[in-house]
Formats: structure tokens, C-alpha cells, sequence
């Protein structure tokens, strides 16, 4: 059997564009002049000051909408982890699953990875790129408290054409 992830989260991907596409639409005319609680909202403000505070709310928006594309990624990778483990696969990434969950009671994305990274076809730099992800996605989730070297941009367009590749590749089709 393929090394594939069991679930089909294409679904759930392409819902979390839509709605990033919606807020981020919703934000722009909000800050709109044309919007009818402009002048109240925005009383005694430069049209530059209304302009930052859009990029702003459009950057924080974004980041969460990244941080939800990677959240539901991390899930379905322990999903499938458990779904191999319960059904008793034999493919070598099942085995090597298995002898994970034996060993611990609470199996870390950082091992399921490593058994991606080892037991299948994905190319490392794609193991390598999704750690940097989720190195991002712990940063958000923790309060970014401290100043991050990501080395790359996670953004939510790059995010989401990741865990895209991802599924796509991956996506268990029998």
C-alpha cells in the first residue's frame, strides 16, 4: 500500500481559503471610504493612518488563517497516524507508526514526520519545509512572545500551497 495520508482534507483546505478570501474581502471594505460606518469609525484619521491599520488587520488575518490551514494539517497527520496504527497496515511507515505508538503514549508531529521523511517517497526538502511550517505555526500558538528565524515566509498563500502539495501527493486514493 502507498504511503498516503488516509483522510481527504482537500475539502477542508479549499473551505479555508474561501473564508480567508472572505474575510480579507469583508476587511477591505470595511476600511472602505464607502462603507457606511466609515466617517464614525474613522473620525479625525488620515486616509494613511485608515490605510495602516488596514495592512494590520489584513497581516493579522492572514497569520491566523495560516495558523488554521496548519492546525488542520498537523491534525490530519496524527489522524492518519493513528488510522495506520489501529488498522494494521503493512506498509513500512505503519510498522514504523506502530512501534511508535508502543513506545509512547503520546506521539509528537516531529516523529510522524521523521517516519514520513524515512519511510516514504516525499522528498526531504518537503519534511524540511513543513518543519519550518509548524515551527511557524508554534510560534503563533504560543503567544509570539519571542522573535522568530524562520529562515522563509509563511504567509497564508504559502502555507496553504504547501499542505495543497501535501494532500495532493500524499492523499490516499483506494
Amino acid at each position: 500500500m502507498p504511503s498516503r495520508f488516509i483522510l481527504d482534507p482537500a475539502l477542508q483546505l479549499d473551505e479555508l481559503a474561501s473564508y480567508h478570501q472572505d474575510i480579507m474581502a469583508a476587511l477591505h471594505i470595511y476600511f472602505s471610504p464607502s462603507a457606511p460606518t466609515f466617517a464614525a469609525r474613522f473620525a479625525g484619521k488620515r486616509l494613511a493612518e485608515v490605510d495602516h491599520e488596514l495592512e494590520l488587520r489584513a497581516a493579522e488575518s492572514d497569520a491566523r488563517s495560516a495558523l488554521v490551514v496548519l492546525t488542520s494539517l498537523e491534525a490530519t497527520f496524527q489522524v492518519d497516524f493513528d488510522f495506520r496504527r489501529r488498522k494494521m497496515l503493512t506498509d513500512p511507515l505503519s510498522v514504523y507508526f506502530r512501534e511508535l505508538g508502543k513506545k509512547r503514549n503520546r506521539v509528537r508531529l516531529e516523529d510522524i514526520l521523521e517516519g514520513w521523511k524515512i519511510y516514504t517517497s516525499a522528498p526531504p526538502k518537503l519534511i524540511s519545509d513543513l518543519r519550518g511550517a509548524f515551527k511557524f505555526r508554534h510560534w503563533l500558538a504560543h503567544g509570539r512572545y519571542w522573535t522568530p528565524n524562520f529562515g522563509a515566509k509563511y504567509d497564508f498563500v504559502n502555507v496553504h500551497l504547501m499542505a495543497r502539495g501535501v494532500v495532493s501527493r500524499f492523499l490516499f486514493a483506494g
